[in-house]
């Protein structure tokens, strides 16, 4: 059976005087809160270090104009300090293997997007600010056909 993996989906609306409405994965989020414009980056860290995993993030203001990006857990989880209560359960989901060496770090790869090698065996790909500022380092290349594993070498800058 394949199963997708898909990122949580935090949808939020702005309305015409700032105040947010939250959604994740369709259910209603913080409840009777009032949130505003300015307690976005604590909502969405709130939501992400609760879940431990990157969400995606639709925003949809007041005037019709849609945004979309991937949100990452904080580096410093010290940002819930106090608040933990407050905070519903839920249960994480995640994957187990066995067959790895004692002590092994194991990693678990996300595919993002997929890019055809140009003529000389290279691959460039653009990816969203904040998945390159959480897992730079970390990402890796992976040539599909030839098993190919290659560390991503540097960000690309951006381009006017």
């Amino acid at each position: 059976m394949n199963i997708p993996v898909v990122l949580p989906v935090v949808a939020i609306t702005v309305d015409e005087d700032g105040l947010l409405s939250a959604r994740l994965d369709g259910q209603p989020y913080a409840g009777k809160r009032l949130l505003h414009r300015g307690d976005l980056r604590g909502l969405l860290a709130e939501i992400t270090s609760e879940l431990t995993t990157p969400v995606r993030v639709e925003v949809a203001e007041a005037d019709g104009t849609t945004y979309a990006d991937i949100s990452t857990p904080p580096a410093d989880d010290t940002t819930q300090e106090g608040s933990a209560d407050s905070l519903p359960i839920r249960s994480k989901p995640g994957v187990a293997g066995s067959g790895f060496r004692p002590g092994e770090q194991v990693a678990v790869a996300y595919v993002l997007l997929h890019e055809i090698a140009d003529d000389t065996g290279a691959a460039v790909m653009r990816l969203p600010p904040a998945v390159l500022s959480r897992h730079q380092g970390a990402l890796v290349l992976l040539g599909l056909d030839s098993k190919t594993l290659t560390p991503l070498t540097a960000p690309l800058e951006a381009t006017a």
